[in-house]
């Protein structure tokens, strides 16, 4: 007799704890975006959800141009890279 393997289920209770992740990610990354040297549209965007993606795409190619010294790029950079997986990853799973 085979025995199936367990199977993760994706029920409505992950997407709202994927969506709260997401949430606290972005608060934390709007925290380290404010001392940087960025256009204040652009912070505005990402708090917008309609506009969010197109935001972090832009961070993710302009972030590097006036912030690579500044203290907190590291963890800027690795928040966005983090965001961006996650939801690439989501929208996979569906």
């Amino acid at each position: 007799m085979k025995i199936q393997p367990v199977r993760p289920i994706f029920g409505s209770f992950e997407k709202d704890s994927r969506h709260d992740r997401e949430e606290k990610r972005i608060r934390a990354l709007l925290n380290l975006l404010y001392e940087m040297d960025l256009p204040s549209s652009r912070i505005q965007f990402l708090k917008l959800r309609a506009q969010r993606e197109e935001a972090l795409g832009w961070l993710n190619d302009n972030l590097t141009i006036n912030n690579s010294c500044h203290k907190n790029y590291s963890r800027a950079k690795n928040l966005i890279d983090l965001i961006l997986t996650s939801r690439k990853n989501r929208n996979e799973c569906v």
